[in-house]
């Protein structure tokens, strides 16, 4: 049995979660060596983004005090290609990485009894930097993640 009330994730579960989401994504197995992630922040170099989004909610509530999630969350891929082959492998990495996140299972249990329920992905979409001056390309996918946690009796 569940309430099905929705409201906000509370801080310190949505803390728990980017930590989650910026360790399941390190974990993605072709992520190129030298490009460092970044969480919430895509710097002047070349990086790869995990953001998470607003609108982060409970789903439902288990009577044995467990619960349902969702998140959504971004992955941005900064790069600085100079031919339309590295244009076209900036834009694979990030539509590899969705493809690998959708593929939940493959996908490791999150902490404290918590565990991927889906991940349902975006194409993604390339724009130019706002600031033009420095060349940057950003390829931009977007995701929600649903994730459930045991209760007591889970």
């Amino acid at each position: 049995m569940s309430d099905e009330r929705i409201e906000p994730l509370a801080k310190k579960e949505y803390d728990l979660i980017g930590r989650a989401l910026l360790e399941l994504v390190s974990q993605f197995p072709d992520l190129p060596e030298d490009v460092p992630i970044r969480y919430q922040l895509l710097d002047s170099t070349e990086c790869l983004g995990i953001i998470s989004m607003p609108g982060a909610k409970y789903l439902r509530w288990y009577l044995d005090g467990g619960f349902a999630a969702q998140v959504s969350f971004r992955v941005a891929y900064k790069s600085f290609p100079t031919t339309n082959n590295q244009r076209i492998n900036s834009q694979a990495l990030v539509d590899d990485i969705m493809a690998w996140l959708e593929n939940t299972d493959e996908l490791p249990a999150l902490t404290g009894g918590r565990t991927i329920t889906k991940i349902t992905a975006s194409n993604s979409l390339p724009y130019l930097d706002e600031t033009g001056e420095d060349k940057s390309i950003m390829f931009v996918a977007d995701a929600v993640m649903e994730y459930k946690m045991k209760g007591v009796f889970g």
